[in-house]
C-alpha cells in the first residue's frame, strides 16, 4: 500500500478507511499528524532493532527488542498493516514472558512458548491475507521457540532467519522505515551471529 501524503478532505480531522479488530484504522496519507508519526516510530524503531540484534548481552538484546516491538506496533496500525500490528504485539508479549520465565521450570517455559506460537498462528489466521500471512506467521513461531529456549548464536541465527521471511511482507507496505528496518536487521541479525560465534571460539 503506497504512501501519499495529502491534505484533509472536505475540512475533517480524520479520515478511516480500515479497521483492526473493529477499531478504526488511521491513514496516514490523509493525516499530516499521522505521516509524521508514522516516520518518526518507524525510525526509533529501526533504531532499535539495529541495536538490539548487534548486542552481544542476551538481556540487553531482549530489553531492545522489547522496545522495537512496541514501537513496530505502532508503526504498523499507523500503516494499517494489520497481521504485522498483530504479531508485534504477540512479539511484545512474548519477550516479555520470556524474560521473566527464563529462570523458571522447563514445562513452564514449554507451556509458554506453546500457547504463543498458538496466538500467534490465530492472529495470522484472523489477519489473513492470502499466503504471504504464511511467513510471517512461520517467523513468528521460530522468534517466539528462540526468546523461550535459544540464546547466544543460536538466538541470533533465528532472528537472521525471521528477518528474512519477514521480507515479503515489509517490501508490500512501501514503507521507508519497515524496509530499512528489515534490511537493517538482517544485517544486524548476521553481525550479531558473527560476533557471539567469534566470542564462543576464543
Amino acid at each position: 500500500m503506497a504512501q501519499q501524503d495529502g491534505g484533509f478532505p472536505n475540512d475533517r480531522s480524520v479520515t478511516r478507511s480500515d479497521t483492526f479488530c473493529g477499531f478504526p484504522v488511521l491513514q496516514p496519507q490523509n493525516v499530516l499528524p499521522a505521516s509524521i508519526l508514522v516516520h518518526a516510530t518507524g525510525l526509533a524503531a529501526l533504531g532499535l532493532s539495529v541495536r538490539s540484534t548487534t548486542h552481544r548481552c542476551d538481556r540487553a538484546l531482549h530489553r531492545s527488542y522489547l522496545m522495537a516491538g512496541v514501537l513496530w506496533a505502532l508503526n504498523g496500525f499507523l500503516l494499517g498493516a494489520t497481521t504485522s500490528v498483530a504479531l508485534s504485539c504477540v512479539s511484545v508479549a512474548r519477550t516479555s514472558t520470556a524474560r521473566l520465565f527464563c529462570r523458571r521450570d522447563n514445562r513452564i517455559r514449554i507451556g509458554a512458548c506453546a500457547g504463543f506460537m498458538l496466538v500467534s498462528l490465530t492472529a495470522s489466521a484472523l489477519t489473513w491475507r492470502g499466503w504471504s500471512t504464511l511467513q510471517p506467521a512461520v517467523a513468528s513461531s521460530l522468534v517466539t521457540y528462540a526468546a523461550f529456549f535459544l540464546s547466544g548464536a543460536k538466538l541470533r541465527l533465528a532472528l537472521l532467519i525471521s528477518a528474512l521471511l519477514w521480507t515479503q511482507t515489509v517490501l508490500s507496505l512501501h514503507s521507508p522505515e519497515q524496509i530499512g528496518g528489515n534490511l537493517l536487521g538482517i544485517a544486524g541479525a548476521a553481525i550479531g551471529l558473527w560476533r557471539t560465534r567469534k566470542i564462543v571460539q576464543t
